[in-house]
């Protein structure tokens, strides 16, 4: 998604661009939609169906067990949040409107239906509210609007993970004892 939006948004109207034509550019700036569709759909599109209103209306008597459904629901859309949050988090979108429009389309996905049922249910669970309404509907959405960020470093340094990481640091301790 990153690669075709930054084709599509850095070669339009340039040279290479026009030597390219406006059907490869065009096919780009189509790849960039259907990734971001199939992120959506394949993400965050499912989250909003854990807070299915489904048996949550209230006969006498039955406050009880809708509570006990507002729980299991709400646990379950935290336990699937926090992984795709912990997931996403770490990815980056390079392009800053790319970025801005995903998360947009995120919180347009998943916050009208978390702050509506928050507003309907949550009191029922009100005294557990740490446990089951984990985030508050502000909360929720500053963490979406967090995501794809990119991760400033430090000036002049690297950093390395992985099997190259651990030989890099082998390197240095080996130019090191050379110095």
């Amino acid at each position: 998604m990153n690669t075709h939006w930054h084709l599509y948004k850095h070669l339009k109207g340039t040279k290479l661009g026009d030597l390219l034509g406006d059907t490869w550019l065009r096919e780009h700036e189509q790849c960039k939609d259907y990734y971001s569709a199939i992120l959506l759909r394949e993400s965050w599109g499912k989250l909003p169906g854990h807070l299915s209103r489904e048996g949550l209306i209230l006969f006498s008597g039955g406050r009880a067990t809708a509570r006990d459904l507002v729980k299991k629901r709400l646990k379950k859309f935290n336990q699937v949040f926090d992984e795709m949050y912990t997931k996403q988090s770490s990815w980056i979108m390079a392009e800053e409107d790319l970025r801005e429009k995903t998360r947009r389309l995120i919180v347009q996905t998943v916050m009208p239906v978390y702050r509506s049922y928050m507003q309907n249910y949550g009191p029922l669970v009100e005294q557990e509210s740490t446990k089951y309404a984990k985030y508050t509907v502000q909360k929720l959405e500053e963490m979406l609007m967090s995501l794809y960020q990119p991760k400033p470093l430090r000036y002049g340094s690297c950093q390395f993970s992985g099997k190259f990481g651990n030989r890099m640091k082998d390197i240095r301790r080996t130019a090191s004892a050379v110095v």
